[in-house]
């Protein structure tokens, strides 16, 4: 008897050579580094928000719903602007957000605009000194 020769449609991967697992390890152990690395800068954050929805009163006026999630006990100021349809910046306000109010808040904002916007959005917010 003789012994079968293997079959090439077996779906068999080839055996990884030291060099090939050294690599494999070096990503895997960069990628871990990548995201420990992201959620302890993510985790220090002292403010977080969120765009909920926005509505156009008129030409000239818009209002931003958000949302601000306070980490720390301080206040923060929240930048607000208003984009025409060529994403021009056509309105902008800063709204403060006080920490005794509670560490999540759900806010509107209206913002006067030079045109009609056609939407509106936090564009960041930083804790007050």
């Amino acid at each position: 008897m003789s012994t079968p020769e293997p079959d090439e449609g077996t779906g068999a991967l080839p055996r990884l050579t030291t060099r090939a697992w050294t690599l494999v390890i070096a990503g895997i152990t960069a990628l871990v580094a990548v995201t420990a690395w992201y959620a302890f800068v993510a985790s220090h954050e002292a403010v977080r928000w969120k765009d909920v929805g926005f509505s156009v009163v008129s030409p000239t006026e818009i209002t931003v719903t958000y949302e601000v999630y306070l980490y720390d006990e301080v206040d923060v100021d929240c930048t607000l602007r208003a984009l025409n349809t060529r994403f021009t910046e056509v309105g902008v306000t800063t709204q403060r957000v006080a920490y005794a109010d509670g560490a999540q808040q759900r806010l509107e904002t209206t913002l006067v605009t030079t045109e009609e916007a056609n939407t509106g959005q936090v564009q960041y917010c930083e804790p007050v000194d």
